[in-house]
This record gives C-alpha cells, structure tokens and sequence, in this order.
C-alpha cells in the first residue's frame, strides 16, 4: 500500500519542474555562449522559466465547524516525531479563513494575523497582504511543541464585543452565542490567518487554505471569489455519522458546486469521522456495508461520482501514521484520499505541459537544433563540392556556392519583410481588442453601477444595479469575442502562408487568442452575482456591511479581470508570431555567418587548400555548436515531460530528424 502518495507526487512534481526549469537555462546559456539566440527568444524562456517558479499546488478544506478539518490537514503533513502539526483539541475551532504554506522571503516559522476590525474597512484582504503593518506577527519555533501551540492557537481565539459593534462587523445575531455577564458577545478576534511553516510538502510548492464554516465563507466574499476558484482541489468536509446536513448542502450549493461544474476544479467530498461507525457488536462486513451506503447516498445527494466521495477518518490516518500501523492507517481510508490528491497533482503537471510558453520554449530547442543541423549538411555538401572542383575552378564554385546562398537568403529576408508586415497587421488589431476591456469604459460602467446603487438603498434597486452592472460587462464580453475571432483569422492567415512551411496546426491553434480564463471568471463573477441578488431580501435587514463589502469586491475582482485581459492580449500581440520570427532570425544569422565567409575566402585569394581548411574550420564550428545542444535535444525526445503526454513534442518534430540525418550521411557518403 503506497502510504505517502502525496508526497511522493509532490517530490516528483517539483523534481520536474527543477528539470524542465534547468533544461531551458541550459538552452539560455548555449544560446549565450554561441550567439544564437534572439532577445525575444530569451525572453520566451524567462517567463517559461518565471512560469515554472512561480507555479504552487493550493488545496482548499471546506466545511462547517467540528467537521475534522484541522485533523486532516495535521495527517497531510505529518511527517514524524509522533506530535500534531497544528494544535487540536475539543472546544479548539479554526474561527477564521487560515492559509498555510512556506514563504521562503520571510526566514522564521510565524503566524499573521489580520484584526477582526479590519472588517470595517472597504480594503480587500489581497490590499492587507501588501501591508504588513495591519498584521499582528507571532513567531515560534516548530520544535518547541509548547510554543507551536501557543502560537498557532491564536487562530481560534475570540473576543468580546457589544451587539452593535458585532453587527457593524458583519456579524448578525443569529451567528452569535450567548451572551456574557456585561451584553457582550462572542467574535472571531481575528479575520484572517496566514500561517508560514517550514515543512517538507510546503516547501515544494503544497499550501493548504482551511475556510471555517458557512459563516466565515459568507462575510468573506474574497473566499469565494477568488481564493477558492485559484484551488487546485477543493476537500469538501462532512461527518460520516450526520450526513449532509442542511448547512453542508447549502456550503456545497454556494460555494463548492459551481466551480466544479463551471470552472472544473477538483473536488472531493470527504466523509470524516468514520471512526464514530466503527461498533464492535457489529461484524467489519456489516460495518463496511454500513459506510458505503452512507457513501452511496452522500453521491446521489452531491451528484457525484461515487469515487468522488471518500469515507475516512483523518484521525485514524493520523494515529496510524504515527504509530506506523499500516492496518489501522489502511482501515482509516486516508492513503486513498493521499492518492487522489496525487492525481490532481499530476493533472496540474499535465496543465503546465499545454501551456503555451512551455511548448514554445521545447519547440524551438527543437527548431534550433534541427536548423543547425540542416545547415551542416548543407556546409557538409559544399565542402564536398569544393573538394571535387579543379584549383583553377575554385573561385566560380565559390561564387556559385555564394550566389546560392544568397539566393536563400534573399528568401528569407523576403519572409522577414512579410513577417514585419504581418507584424504591424497583428498590431493593427489593439485598439478594437483593447477598447472593449478599457479600463476607462470600465471605470464609467462602475461609476453608473455605483450611482445607481446608492440613488435606490431597496431590494429591487440593489438587484438592478447589480444586473445592469453585469449585463454591461457581458455586452463587453461579447463585443471582445467578435474581436478576438477576427484577430484569430489574420493569425491563421498568416500561419497559413506556404512560405512557412508548417506541416501541422498544432503551432498555429497554440498561438490563437483564447481568453477561457477570464470569460470563465467573469461568467463566475456573474453566477455570484446573481446568487447574491437572489439573497437580498434575507440579507438586506441585517448585514448591510456585509453588502457593501461584497459589491465592492465583486467589482475589484471584475476590474482585476479586465486588467488581467488587457496584459493577456498585449502579450499575445508581441508574442503571437515569435516561433515564425525565431525560426527566420535564425536561418537568416546562420546563413549570413556562412555568406560572409565565402566572401571573404574569395577576396583573401587563398590556395584551393586554404578555402577548403576555412569551410571545414566552419563546419567544426557548427558541429561544436550542434554537439553542445545535442545531449539537451536527446534528453527531451527521449524523455516524456510527463508519463506518457510527450505526443505534441512527438508531432513537432517528425519527419523532420530522419530526413536530415539520412541527408548527412548522403552527404558523407560523396
């Protein structure tokens, strides 16, 4: 039974970023060492490279209070000294958003906390996370048990406020407790946490957002506005022994089922605490039927899979694996959560290997190596000629060789005009593809929805604003689409030209614009929207902070998207045509490096032998070069980027090595 699958993957995952990262610095050094390589090409695997750098796997614990979820997150990190990670204890709840991860810039083991206060502000929580003065900061050493505990606990604590100071917090008395002694009640002290922990599965890149309860995710609309849709997997919380409770279900409605539908993110619904099912009157098959119906029954109110839902206990996989019981471990189920997290891992690998910049920058290690090697064999084929002609007929094989050359690059500066024409057509799009997405037309559309919003303080008024607000983005959104769809058919044409010579679409469909992500963020933004207008009457006498805040971060997150859209399209504007123009540039500076050498053979009237000693002088040159790029290019058509997703790089370069490779030896062979 494989016990650490998570950490396992986790280990692989960032071993092959590691790899692919260094492949790429190596081609970035060859191109350096050898000057061969254009600025925007080197810029292509710097951001492949800041890609890879910056690339982290987010799981998200979503559930109600008491649903295991601090024990779940202490058995994924467990590693060893039979202690928990993170304090649990009864009557110890996680009562605010919680995100754990290792930050390398800060060199100590702490916790930050954001005051409850903050809440009165319009200031988004991604604002407070650049302003660190706002944080309360409590350091501690992750050896010292007594002193985690301390720190960590701080997460949980409450303070005593009055009712009104609570409602203007967010807080409606329903959501509160009893009452102490003075009229005061009970508040989460603080509003978020951020928890950076020097650990092995942290440090690769793992971190893991704890969101307690229906209550936290609905007076935080950032949570699920944009923390929870940037998840790679969301763990979705309930008790084995209850089932789908009422406010389960109206957490997996609001908050978990619409990214998995609209936004495909990986969730899995965990059945905790099947311990409290355990009964030793029963017998393990009775036991065992009993979890799986329970299981079963969870699917079909979830509409999910069956595998999707999961029936553990994370305290037993705990116990389990600090005890190293491998037959408790294997009855609490947790290694199977383990290996369906693996699999999201792996996908998220799969996802970097479809990325555009990560196929470019292998594409043209590819390209480069396959250009030099067809003009070696053409170098290998003049010497060859050179070789056969008489003394006094050098000088007329050397200009026929020239003229040749010349004539190839002609045609290649012939492209490059074509390719700067294009270019400037490319180019030519910005206005139309910028101006839906401006940010001024934004800003207006904003101001409107504001005014509006603050003319008419009703239910009715509120819900129209809000729809009027977003049928002027989708009017946007629509508007760009008509434009991407023209820009995409000058792209096509442009790929399509003979001159090219590309023998597949795969180059050309990887360079189209697609805006996928952020159509499907707005379309997201939109569904919360809507939600949040259908809420309004309920919320309307209570939380009128709790609206304010929301408005103003759902259009914070919009005004982000656009922003995000006008980078995407002025990036797709510079780099659209940069495997076209690679592929010329460097045609063209191999084939003026080998012009200007035949040039000067033919004035320094050297013997036969000479010019035969200076193109073969040549060709060691080009073959130190295409030895140097050699064990990089085999290590990447030998080795899959990942498992067996290596057919794109199968569909580059075929027909292209065997033809080259039997050309040289024809070469050799007169």
């Amino acid at each position: 039974m494989d016990v650490r699958a998570l950490h396992r993957q986790m280990t692989q995952y960032n071993r092959w970023k590691r790899q692919l990262d260094e492949r790429l610095q190596r081609f970035d050094a060859w191109g350096n060492s050898h000057q061969m390589l254009s600025l925007d090409v080197q810029r292509t695997l710097q951001k492949a490279r800041n890609l890879l750098r910056g690339d982290s796997f987010t799981i998200a614990c979503v559930g109600e209070f008491s649903r295991g979820k601090t024990e779940l997150i202490n058995a994924l990190l467990y590693t060893e000294g039979g202690r928990r990670l993170l304090p649990s204890q009864p009557g110890r709840t996680t009562m605010c958003p919680t995100e754990i991860f290792w930050d390398p810039q800060v060199p100590v083991n702490c916790v930050r906390l954001l005051p409850i206060e903050t809440r009165r502000t319009n200031t988004s929580l991604q604002k407070f996370k650049r302003i660190p003065q706002n944080w309360v900061t409590v350091t501690f050493d992750p050896h010292n048990h007594e002193q985690t505990r301390a720190a960590i606990n701080q997460v949980s604590a409450n303070k005593w406020v009055t009712p009104a100071d609570a409602l203007k917090l967010g807080f409606a008395m329903d959501e509160l407790g009893d009452r102490d002694e003075n009229g005061r009640v009970a508040v989460p002290a603080w509003r978020h946490a951020l928890i950076s922990l020097d650990h092995p599965l942290l440090r690769q890149g793992l971190r893991i957002v704890d969101t307690p309860g229906l209550n936290a995710l609905g007076n935080e609309p950032e949570l699920t506005l944009k923390t929870l849709p940037e998840a790679q997997a969301i763990l979705f919380l309930m008790s084995a022994d209850a089932g789908v409770t009422a406010s389960d279900m109206t957490i997996w409605r609001e908050h978990v089922q619409t990214l998995r539908d609209e936004q495909c993110t990986a969730v899995l619904a965990l059945l905790n605490k099947i311990d409290s099912l355990w009964d030793d009157l029963q017998s393990p098959a009775e036991v065992t039927a009993n979890i799986e119906n329970i299981r079963h029954i969870t699917a079909q109110q979830l509409k999910l899979a069956p595998e999707q839902v999961i029936a553990l206990s994370a305290k037993q996989g705990l116990l389990g694996k600090v005890g190293r019981n491998l037959p408790q471990l294997e009855r609490s189920n947790f290694p199977q959560l383990e290996r369906k997290l693996a699999d999201v891992v792996l996908h998220s690998q799969q996802q970097i290997i479809g990325h555009r910049l990560v196929g470019d920058s292998y594409e043209m290690i590819i390209n480069t190596r396959n250009s030099l090697a067809q003009r070696l064999t053409v170098c290998e084929a003049e010497i060859n000629v050179l070789r056969s002609a008489a003394p006094q007929e050098a000088a007329e094989t050397l200009q026929q060789l020239r003229d040749t050359i010349r004539q190839t690059h002609h045609q290649y500066h012939k492209q490059a005009l074509s390719l700067r024409t294009s270019q400037r057509l490319l180019e030519s799009q910005r206005v139309a593809l910028l101006a839906p997405v401006s940010s001024g037309l934004l800003e207006q559309q904003i101001n409107s929805a504001h005014r509006n919003l603050a003319q008419s303080w009703t239910t009715l008024g509120l819900a129209r604003a809000i729809g009027n607000f977003f049928d002027d983005v989708d009017s946007s959104l629509q508007h760009i689409e008509r434009e991407i769809d023209r820009a995409n058919r000058v792209l096509v044409s442009i790929y399509q030209r003979p001159e090219h010579n590309l023998t597949g679409d795969d180059l050309m469909m990887r360079h189209l614009l697609k805006i996928h992500n952020q159509r499907r963020q707005l379309r997201q933004l939109h569904k919360r929207a809507d939600d949040f207008r259908f809420s309004l009457n309920t919320l309307l006498t209570r939380k009128g902070a709790l609206i304010n805040r929301f408005i103003n971060t759902l259009v914070q997150e919009v005004r982000n998207t656009y922003q995000e859209l006008n980078e995407h399209i002025g990036l797709w504007l510079q780099e659209a045509l940069t495997p076209l123009m690679h592929n010329n540039q460097y045609q063209k500076q191999l084939l003026e490096t080998h012009m200007l050498r035949l040039t000067q053979l033919q004035t320094q009237r050297n013997t036969h032998a000479e010019q035969i000693e200076s193109l073969q002088t040549n060709i060691y040159q080009l073959q130190t070069a295409l030895n140097s790029l050699e064990p990089l290019y085999q290590e990447i058509i030998s080795a899959p980027l990942v498992n067996d997703a290596s057919e794109k790089l199968a569909e580059i370069r075929s027909g292209q090595v065997v033809s080259l490779l039997e050309a040289r030896k024809a070469a050799r062979a007169n």
